[in-house]
C-alpha cells in the first residue's frame, strides 16, 4: 500500500480554524521521528475522507501482503464509524488508521485492543510525563482522564490467508475539549493540550507509531499477556462497582478486577469470578449506568 506524497490545502470546516493549521502532519519530520520498525511503514495523510478505518480495510483486501504496516490519516471523516458500527463523531482532534500486519490466525488477536490502548497510553507518557500519569484505560477500548474520554480505539480483521490477518486499528485522540461537542454527547471530554497546550501533533504522531511498532513485535512474540498488568495499572475502573450493558439493558453487575492475559475483563459477582469478553457489552461504573453516550466520543 503506497502512501500519499503530499498534504492538500487544509479544510476549514475540518477543524476550529486557528487550530486547521496549526494541527498538521509534517510528513519530512514524522519519517525521520519514527524509530525500529516503523521506519518502513507507509504513510498516507489526507485532508478528507469518509472513514480512514473503511479506506485501510478495502486497501487491505487488494494488497500483497507485507510486514510493514500503513498509516492512513485524514484531518476530516465524513462516515466514521465507531465501536459496534456506530456512527463516530470527530471533533477537533487527531483521527487516524494503522493497518498492521499480523502474521497469526484471528482467533489470536485476543487482548489487541487492550494492546493499543495501552500503547497509545504509554505514547502520552512519552510526550508529557504528567499527561501519561493522568491517563486510565477503560475496558476494552477508551483512554480517559479523571473519568472523561480522551480516545477510543475501533479494530477490524482483514483475513490475509492462512496465519495472516491485517488489524485495521482506527483511532481518535482527542487534542482539545469541544464545548459543542461536549453538549451534544451529554459529557465530558479530554483533551491533550489541556496539558501540553503547544502540543506538536507530529511528535505526538510519531510517538504513538513508534509505541504501535513496539506492541506489535511483543504482541507478535507473547500475545497481551505480558502486557496485563501494565493495562490493568491504568484501569479507571479498576476495583470499583460496574455494570455491564447490552443494547441498554444490564447484563451483569459486580466489580471490576482488572483483566486477564486474553485481555478479558475480570468481574467479581456474587456468584464468583467472571471473565467477561468485549463482545456487545458496554462497561459503566454502576453510579453512572445512565451515562448512554460513552461510546460516542473518538474513533476512526
Amino acid at each position: 500500500m503506497s502512501a500519499d506524497k503530499s498534504l492538500p490545502t487544509p479544510d476549514p470546516l475540518a477543524a476550529p480554524a486557528a487550530a486547521a493549521q496549526a494541527w498538521r502532519i509534517d510528513p519530512d519530520r514524522l519519517r525521520a521521528a519514527l524509530t525500529g520498525s516503523a521506519r518502513g511503514w507507509a504513510l498516507g495523510v489526507v485532508d478528507e475522507t469518509g472513514s480512514t478505518n473503511a479506506d485501510l480495510t478495502l486497501a487491505c483486501r487488494n494488497a500483497p501482503w507485507t510486514e510493514f504496516a500503513t498509516l492512513r490519516l485524514a484531518y476530516r471523516q465524513t462516515a466514521g464509524r465507531g465501536r459496534q458500527g456506530r456512527p463516530w463523531q470527530g471533533q477537533a482532534g487527531l483521527t487516524f488508521s494503522v493497518a498492521l500486519p499480523l502474521p497469526l490466525a484471528p482467533s489470536q488477536l485476543s487482548g489487541l485492543s487492550l494492546a493499543v490502548g495501552l500503547a497509545l497510553a504509554e505514547a502520552l507518557g512519552d510526550c508529557d510525563a504528567r499527561l501519561g500519569a493522568a491517563v486510565g484505560l477503560k475496558w476494552p477500548n477508551d483512554l480517559q482522564i479523571d473519568g472523561r474520554k480522551l480516545a477510543g480505539i475501533l479494530i477490524e480483521s482483514v483475513p490475509a490467508g492462512p496465519q495472516r490477518v491485517w488489524a485495521v486499528v482506527g483511532i481518535g485522540l482527542n487534542l482539545v475539549r469541544d464545548a459543542q461537542m461536549e453538549a451534544a454527547l451529554g459529557r465530558s471530554l479530554a483533551g491533550v493540550t489541556e496539558f501540553l497546550p503547544g502540543c506538536d501533533p507530529t511528535v505526538l504522531m510519531a510517538a504513538v507509531l513508534n509505541r504501535l511498532a513496539v506492541m506489535r513485535e511483543d504482541f507478535l512474540a507473547q500475545g497481551f499477556a505480558p502486557m496485563a498488568p501494565r493495562w490493568s495499572a491504568r484501569d479507571a475502573y479498576r476495583d470499583q462497582p460496574v455494570r455491564l450493558l447490552h443494547d441498554g439493558r444490564v447484563q451483569a453487575e459486580g466489580l471490576a478486577r482488572g483483566v486477564d492475559g486474553d485481555g478479558h475483563l475480570l468481574l467479581e459477582t456474587r456468584s464468583g469470578l467472571e471473565r467477561i469478553s468485549s463482545g456487545e457489552v458496554s462497561l459503566r461504573l454502576a453510579e453512572k449506568g445512565a451515562d448512554k453516550a460513552a461510546d460516542k466520543g473518538a474513533g476512526a
